[in-house]
């Protein structure tokens, strides 16, 4: 669910192809996960030159998680250039419900105060916390599909430690859940904050993610 959010499709496998352009989400050379039964999965760029997706898939059944300088060796000696993302993914529970939360509101991505917070850019629907006429808590839909959405969480640093960042990001898995859908939530591995809301929102961690992408320098 979350590879098609990234408009990304698993082919045969261990190949992904990006069949759908989605905004700052670029093919990576690999994803090399963990999941939750600590089962592991790899999926290559479907145009990486078989021999080299021959030594990956080789060289990943020695791997101990997360340590993946191996698989890094070959992608040197090929000169390829690359950069690393360690992430973790949750599910909200499927029993998740809180619509007793007053102070947040929904609102329309076309509305002022959304375009002056900056979330006008993701989906239609923000809920929100507004204090003295601006936003300064939201939760929305990073990507949205008929089956599943990510969410994007922000709280402006002046209003932080209040639990602004989870009331909204509880409004807004809840809607999602009763529109049958299901709530995703990542951080990167270091934004020890995200990793903090996540616990205290008591998220059910799904898989750890390292991405291995096409580097630029």
């Amino acid at each position: 669910m979350q590879l098609r959010l990234e408009g990304k499709y698993p082919i045969g496998n261990d190949l992904l192809k990006q069949v759908e352009i989605v905004p700052d989400e670029d093919m990576p050379l690999m994803l090399f996960a963990q999941l939750s039964d600590n089962q592991m999965i790899a999926y290559y760029d479907e145009t990486l030159l078989s021999e080299i997706h021959t030594e990956l898939a080789k060289r990943i059944q020695g791997i101990v998680f997360p340590e993946i300088e191996p698989l890094l060796d070959v992608l040197k000696a090929q000169n390829i250039l690359f950069e690393i993302g360690h992430y973790k993914t949750y599910i909200f529970p499927s029993q998740f419900a809180d619509l007793s939360n007053i102070n947040v509101i929904c609102l329309h991505k076309h509305a002022p105060n959304v375009q002056a917070f900056g979330f006008d850019d993701f989906s239609d629907k923000i809920y929100a916390i507004e204090r003295e006429g601006r936003i300064r808590a939201a939760c929305v839909s990073t990507r949205e599909n008929e089956f599943c959405g990510e969410a994007w969480v922000y709280t402006d640093p002046e209003f932080r430690n209040r639990g602004f960042a989870q009331m909204v990001a509880s409004i807004w898995a809840t809607n999602l859940i009763s529109a049958g859908k299901v709530p995703f939530y990542s951080h990167k591995m270091e934004n020890i904050a995200s990793a903090n809301l996540a616990n205290r929102l008591g998220l059910d961690p799904i898989f750890e993610e390292i991405v291995i992408s096409y580097g630029t320098v």
